[in-house]
């Protein structure tokens, strides 16, 4: 398959000395390391996962749920991560080979229920990458997926003081392409300092730094009517052949103190700083696309941004136990500070245009507009209790009290100042009526971000408000069987609904509710099979002047009604470090549109993968080959709040070795 240009000379030089940098490096670590237990390449995400909602091991993610989207929205978004369970204000991603971040688990129904201070859409938790008392290196490198994907990445890490002090480092570079096929090239390092200066205290301090460049702008399809576009060739990548210097750096820094050293209290305490700057950033916009494929073409550039945040926690943990009771108690004072820049953007009409085909055009002149400022601070105090009665069940009860102020610096008119400070609470209880079933129900109010203005809107990058947000769910956990479980719950989530008004200015518009049912089914049902499944039904509903007055129907666009993932991974021990895996996707139909009179046809993918685990002298080493979109079915899905249709990856192909020396 032939593919469009991709990078200047001066891009593919970069690409060289990555990849040469790389192996020098990898060389180097491979040379200093000694044999030790598996790492990388005994990563597997689908016989990791507890269950079906969420589960990041690596670059591989399964379940229904994800830090991108849980119960219809966005964890991430909401400014719900954590990291080691202590609260993280993200910005950006973090590195192309979660050099840093070992797994990623969502928090939602039974498994946030005595988690200190839930929050509404769900948690993002975090674990880090920490280096052991062993030295080791691991080396993973892959190929595809599409033609034109290579990267590679090494990892050490050593003790430097027995059973204290420990570190690891990593590098990375790469070339990668996303599904809608643009392109850019990275490179990437990170380290980590493991510390215990006794048993009862720990350390960890981190970074890690990487640098995107020589990518492509995005292409955008918005229709001119209530259908979808026309079928495109997705092999290659369309728009404009000239925006091909995207840029982008970002960082994460940490440093994380642990300690027991007080009776039945144990003292943590949390700083992060996140960054990522866009150093020169194109968005092509195929408007008012006609069923033949012809539509308006434009282009939209934007000075350098920057999104840089500070935040962090101190949390004091009491536990007390007395015979079969156990009561835990949390004090928390957490907080950050984030700064963003944005708009200035300028947009210049390049005239008709077909959609699928790579575009020969001179590249125009963008006369930039000033910037404004987007300051938020926020510090939260908290304290919740947690009563466990062993065989019996638990409750717990939470209240926190933030202190919210966003400023906004515009280049004319007066600045725009929001303040808020509410009382949050939340409360869960579970009742253990046997040794297989369980049953929970709770409650949370939270105050989460409210998301970004879409590329489309006339304010497009500004951040919203902070907003008050509300959920209740309740379900059950059953055990079959030692080793399968199923759990099965409902929940109603409300917050204020964000969208693009009659001016296109995206700004608040009315409440959204979503109500749902979620299932998890995971376990082996035999030897040698791991299955995860998992299901979701949602209705999603917005309510508000603009729906009674008929601007905007009942439905958010882009939401699914049904939406099931299924994976699986068979090897039976006969088979000798060979397996299986697979995944089938299905999302139902839904709306493609605000005002709610065309759908987008449901949509069933199905993934297949082979994996071998073997001994290579004193390594041990992994080898897979993944083939998503197997029937190279072709589909559409929607930006919900954006309103552009992104084609279905067509069937694509991936290679990918890891050993661990």
């Amino acid at each position: 398959m032939e593919l469009p240009r991709r990078a200047t000379a001066t891009s593919c030089r970069i690409a060289g000395r990555l990849a040469l940098t790389t192996l020098a490096l990898t060389i180097a670590l491979l040379l200093a390391a000694s044999p030790a237990g598996a790492q990388r390449a005994s990563e597997n995400v689908v016989t990791t996962a507890q269950d079906a909602f969420g589960t990041s091991i690596g670059n591989d993610t399964i379940g229904i749920y994800s830090a991108q989207e849980a119960r219809g929205f966005s964890p991430r978004e909401a400014g719900n991560m954590r990291i080691e369970g202590l609260y993280y204000d993200q910005q950006g991603n973090v590195g192309y080979g979660n050099q840093l971040f070992g797994s990623t688990t969502i928090r939602v129904g039974l498994s946030a229920q005595s988690y200190p201070f839930p929050a509404p859409t769900g948690i993002a938790d975090v674990r880090l990458r920490l280096p052991r008392d062993k030295t080791q290196t691991s080396f993973s490198a892959f190929q595809g997926p599409y033609n034109s994907h290579f990267g590679a990445q090494a990892d050490l890490e050593t003790p430097l003081v027995a059973d204290r002090l420990s570190a690891s480092v990593s590098v990375g570079a790469g070339q990668k392409e996303f599904d809608f096929h643009t392109v850019f090239y990275y490179v990437e390092a990170a380290g980590m300092l493991h510390w215990r200066p006794n048993d009862e205290t720990e350390v960890i301090s981190f970074a890690q730094m990487s640098d995107g460049g020589n990518g492509e702008g995005m292409s955008l399809i918005f229709t001119g009517g209530p259908y979808l576009p026309p079928k495109i060739d997705r092999s290659i990548f369309f728009g404009p052949d000239f925006h091909q210097d995207r840029h982008r750096t970002q960082s994460t820094v940490g440093a994380i103190a642990r300690s027991t050293a007080f009776d039945n209290w144990r003292i943590q305490t949390a700083v992060f700083r996140s960054a990522v700057r866009m150093k020169s950033d194109y968005a092509a916009f195929f408007r008012n696309t006609q069923p033949d494929g012809i539509a308006d073409l434009s282009m939209r550039a934007n000075p350098s941004a920057i999104q840089r945040s500070y935040s962090g926690e101190t949390r004091a943990s009491g536990v007390f136990a007395a015979g079969p009771f156990r009561h835990t108690v949390h004090f928390s004072a957490k907080g950050r500070s984030v700064t963003r820049t944005f708009g200035g953007d300028t947009t210049v009409a390049l005239g008709p245009a077909m959609i699928g085909v790579l575009i020969p055009l001179p590249k125009p002149v963008f006369n930039f507009g000033p910037q404004s400022r987007d300051s938020v601070s926020q510090g939260t105090l908290g304290a919740a209790y947690v009563a466990e009665w062993r065989a019996v069940g638990e409750i717990s009860a939470g209240v926190q009290k933030p202190f919210y102020r966003r400023s906004v610096d515009y280049p004319v008119g007066p600045n725009a100042v929001t303040r808020s400070s509410p009382w949050l609470y939340n409360g869960t209880a579970a009742a253990y009526l046997s040794e297989t079933l369980t049953f929970y129900a709770g409650y949370t109010r939270g105050l989460e971000e409210s998301g970004i203005a879409p590329l489309n809107a006339s304010n497009a990058g500004e951040a919203q408000p902070a907003s008050l947000t509300e959920q209740i769910d309740a379900g059950l956990r059953y055990a079959f069987r030692p080793g399968l479980t199923l759990v099965a719950g409902v929940f109603e989530v409300s917050k204020p609904y964000f969208d693009r008004d009659a001016a296109n200015f995206f700004t608040r518009v009315g409440a959204l509710r979503h109500r749902g049912v979620e299932m998890s089914l995971s376990g082996q049902p035999i030897e040698g099979l791991k299955v995860v499944v998992g299901t979701q039904l949602l209705q999603a509903r917005v309510s508000g002047f603009t729906v009674d007055q008929g601007l905007i129907g009942p439905v958010p666009p882009g939401r699914t009604p049904v939406l099931v993932r299924l994976n699986g991974n068979y090897g039976p021990a006969g088979w000798r470090g060979f397996s299986l895996n697979g995944q089938v996707n299905f999302e139902d139909s839904q709306y493609a549109n605000r005002i709610n009179n065309f759908r987008i046809p449901s949509a069933t993918v199905l993934d297949l993968g082979a994996r071998y685990d073997f001994k290579a002298m004193s390594a041990s080493a992994s080898l897979r080959f993944d083939v998503r979109n197997v029937t190279n079915l072709y589909g559409w899905t929607v930006n919900g709040s954006a309103g552009n249709f992104m084609a279905l990856p067509p069937r694509r192909y991936s290679v990918r070795m890891a050993a661990d020396f």
